[in-house]
């Protein structure tokens, strides 16, 4: 099932008192898991693991957010 999702990129070797959450890059893309058997959406790190693949080594998707 393909999910859509936005996020904020935290990049790597930062920490969570270095940085002002508007200075992030926000992107926006799909990614694709099985369907939730729970009927509730897929776990949320699931959806993080997913979006960590697309993004450079040691950069973490953060404040992820389901788009309708």
């Amino acid at each position: 099932m393909e999910y859509r999702v936005t996020y904020l990129v935290l990049p790597a070797g930062v920490g969570p008192d270095d940085y002002e959450p508007g200075d992030l890059e926000r992107r926006e893309d799909s990614v694709d898991l099985p369907a939730p058997e729970n009927g509730y959406g897929p776990a949320m790190p699931d959806i993080q693991d997913a979006l960590s693949d697309m993004l450079p080594d040691g950069a973490r998707p953060i404040a992820v957010r389901f788009l309708d």
